[in-house]
């Protein structure tokens, strides 16, 4: 038999047909039969082999739609991330702004807090110099006492050098009736010299005794000339003492004039000067005060504007930002609700919420208008501010009328004038303050020109000045209304206020330097006070140094006379040994001719004693003269210091009236402590407010987030389910697609030989 190669198909398969001419024919039906059967077992396996290539495919096939689906689903999940980082960036930079916000607001209340810590130093520094202003007029006090019992003692002084001076006026007259007893003795003594030589030619036998009693009488006139020489020693001494006392005296009275013309003029001038110097320290005191209550509310002013002006900007660039994220989630919510249902009921959902919030926000908005009614109400009363809160009020409501979506932005605004209307009447207070601080100081000033009296040029010049700045500040107040009145012009204006103010604190400091140079010097003249105190007392140690050495005098004049008596009781007895040795002496001639010249040297010695006892009378009269006019010295120096003590009792009623204008400033520091409290109070409402803003924005932000991912969720879980569906379609389409083209091409196939 011949054997035909059969055709081969795509799956390999191999068919042996039978011989067509070799064949039996008794072999046909079991030919037939094992044929039918090798072509349905063909059939079978070109079948499953079509079946398995088919589902290849599909497998493929739903391969790639799931690569395709997944590419699609990542791209949709990096849109949904990029606009959920849109968002949580849009928020993280609102939640940023509240936290900066919050950070100024805890700044501003910093601030306050170290306003007011910087109060209440300067409370403590005033009751500290209020208690130095008592410790003063306690010392003044004390030192009048002192002054007094100093005058006391310098007329307790005055009395004992007058006693002192009487009792040297009696000892100089003792001295000189003692003098002239001396005198006479000589002139006797003379006498009996004479007569002695007369009765000396008569007497010539009794040489040997007389020369003994002429050694004896040498002796005794060697022992007298030592006594002279002596006593001629002591007198000058004395002479010299009371020469050194006499200039000593001169020089202390000169000094004592001069200091005393010196001391009160230093004391007028001091006193002068205090009293300047403590009205100009009271008006500095004040001014400072004035001008830094000014300064603090043009700054806080100042402040608060800029704060307006960046949370303006920063909430444009929030509304933007806002405004585009929400353009986005809104078209992403639009794609997201034409997809699915779920985002239908979601967003009916978030409409009830918007529909509850916009019912929220316009609740706001009344209470917004309600307040800004109510604020228009009360700033009706305020003279200064009525126009500028009206328009600030008219202003409000069109905003709030025209700007419902910042109705958030409109409370915030109206805190914000608030707080500025509060800043506001901060420094109209405090420019009332200074006004009445003003009008203290011209008061205090009238009163110091009319007590002194001495000064009264300088008085009524610094009258003038004041006048003229009590004038400047009223045109500074007019200035300042229109600047009120004209608030869109502020900033300028508050600029260059600023920048005045700055010279200005710069010229109170150079005053405050000045000030305390001035006071230094005050210190110094007090030093030098001092001093002279001191040289009182050193001078009134010297004058007690001189009464002792006057006394010391008394003592020499009084040992004088006692020599001098114990020499006329040794002339007497001398004068009795010459009437018992009468013959004696007329035998010793030339011994007496020589005792004589001796006797002739002490009558000239005597003669100078008794002229230099008479300057020394005449310099204790000299003396006596100086003692009443140190006596003058001394109640002229009574009056200075009665003078000096009229002017403390008049600086003590200064300091009560420095020590009022304190507690009335105290007072107004209180008043403005209170205002900063309210303030204070405003501004921690005002962040308690944002804060709640924060946590609700916060919320409403977690709510987004918590939709958004509800939403990714339902569109992938719905995408998911149509892609498995349409998987599922187009593979059993494409099986069945392949089945039939896989069964024609075998049925064609297994025909074809047929048709040969």
């Amino acid at each position: 038999m011949d054997t035909v190669p059969a055709l081969h198909d795509d799956a390999n398969l191999t068919i042996n047909l039978p011989q067509a001419e070799a064949a039996p024919q008794e072999d046909s039906p079991t030919r037939a039969k094992s044929e039918m059967r090798a072509i349905h077992e063909a059939i079978a396996r070109v079948e499953a082999e079509a079946k398995a290539s088919c589902a290849a495919e599909s497998r493929a096939h739903a391969e790639s739609r799931a690569r395709a689906l997944a590419e699609e689903r990542a791209a949709l999940d990096a849109a949904a991330a990029a606009a959920a980082l849109q968002n949580a960036q849009a928020s993280e930079q609102a939640i940023e702004a509240h936290r900066d916000r919050l950070e100024t607001l805890r700044a501003a209340a910093i601030a306050s807090t170290e306003r007011l810590e910087a109060v209440r130093q300067e409370t403590a520094e005033l009751r500290a110099r209020v208690e130095a202003d008592t410790q003063i007029k306690l010392a003044a006090e004390a030192r009048a006492k002192t002054e007094d019992e100093a005058r006391r003692r310098a007329a307790e002084l005055v009395e004992s050098d007058a006693r002192l001076a009487q009792q040297a006026a009696h000892a100089a007259d003792q001295l000189m009736v003692e003098t002239e007893q001396a005198r006479l003795q000589a002139v006797e003594r003379v006498a009996a010299v004479h007569a002695a030589r007369e009765e000396v030619a008569y007497i010539a036998s009794a040489d040997a005794r007389l020369a003994t009693l002429a050694r004896e009488r040498e002796r005794h006139a060697k022992g007298a000339r030592q006594t002279a020489e002596m006593l001629a020693e002591a007198e000058a001494e004395a002479l010299q003492l009371t020469v050194q006392r006499e200039k000593a005296d001169q020089i202390a009275l000169a000094s004592a004039f001069a200091r005393a013309v010196a001391e009160a003029r230093a004391l007028e001038e001091a006193r002068a000067l205090a009293h300047l110097e403590q009205e100009r320290e009271a008006i500095a005191l004040a001014q400072a005060e004035s001008e830094r209550v000014a300064a603090e509310s043009i700054h806080l002013r100042l402040q608060t504007e800029k704060e307006l002006r960046d949370a303006a900007v920063h909430r444009e660039r929030v509304e933007q930002m806002a405004a585009a994220g929400a353009q986005a989630r809104r078209e992403a919510e639009v794609r997201i609700l034409a997809a699915t249902e779920q985002r239908i009921a979601v967003d009916r959902q978030l409409r009830e919420v918007a529909l509850a919030r916009t019912r929220a926000e316009e609740d706001a908005a009344e209470k917004v208008s309600a307040r800004v009614e109510a604020e228009a109400e009360a700033l009706e009363h305020s003279k200064l501010r009525s126009v500028a809160e009206e328009l600030a009020a008219a202003a409000a409501l069109q905003e709030v009328q025209a700007q419902q979506r910042a109705r958030a932005l409109a409370e915030e605004r109206a805190a914000l004038a608030q707080a500025a209307s509060d800043a506001a009447a901060a420094e109209n207070g405090a420019e009332q303050a200074a006004v009445a601080s003003i009008a203290q100081q011209v008061e205090l000033q009238r009163h110091a020109a009319a007590a002194a009296t001495l000064k009264a040029e300088q008085a009524a010049l610094l009258a003038d000045a004041e006048r003229e700045r009590a004038v400047a500040e009223q045109a500074a107040l007019v200035r300042l209304q229109e600047k009120l009145e004209a608030e869109q012009e502020a900033a300028s204006a508050a600029q260059a206020r600023a920048a005045a103010e700055l010279v200005l604190a710069g010229q109170l400091r150079q005053q405050a330097e000045a000030e305390r140079r001035i006071e230094q010097a005050q210190l110094a003249e007090i030093e030098a006070t001092r001093a002279l105190v001191e040289q009182l007392e050193t001078e009134a140690a010297q004058k007690a140094a001189a009464a002792s050495a006057v006394a010391a005098q008394l003592e020499a004049a009084a040992e004088l006379a006692r020599l001098q008596a114990e020499r006329a009781q040794a002339e007497q007895a001398k004068l009795a040994l010459t009437e018992e040795l009468r013959a004696a002496e007329r035998a010793a001639a030339t011994a007496e001719s020589e005792s004589a010249a001796m006797l002739e040297q002490q009558l000239v010695a005597q003669r100078h004693k008794a002229a230099a006892e008479e300057r020394a009378s005449q310099a204790l009269a000299a003396r006596l003269e100086s003692e009443q006019a140190a006596c003058l010295a001394a109640q002229v120096r009574a009056d200075a210091e009665q003078e000096k003590a009229d002017m403390a009792r008049q600086l003590e009623v200064a300091a009560e009236v420095a020590a009022q204008a304190a507690v009335d400033k105290r007072n107004a520091q209180r008043q403005l402590l209170e205002s900063a409290q309210a303030h204070a109070g405003l501004q921690r409402k005002a962040a308690i407010t944002t804060r709640a803003m924060a946590d609700a924005r916060q919320k409403l932000a977690e709510l987004e987030a918590c939709r958004l991912e509800t939403d990714t969720q339902s569109l992938a879980a719905t995408q998911e389910s149509i892609a498995v569906e349409r998987a599922e379609v187009a593979a059993g389409a494409a099986q069945r697609t392949t089945s039939a083209s896989i069964t024609r091409e075998v049925i064609g196939r297994l025909t074809q030989p047929a048709k040969l």
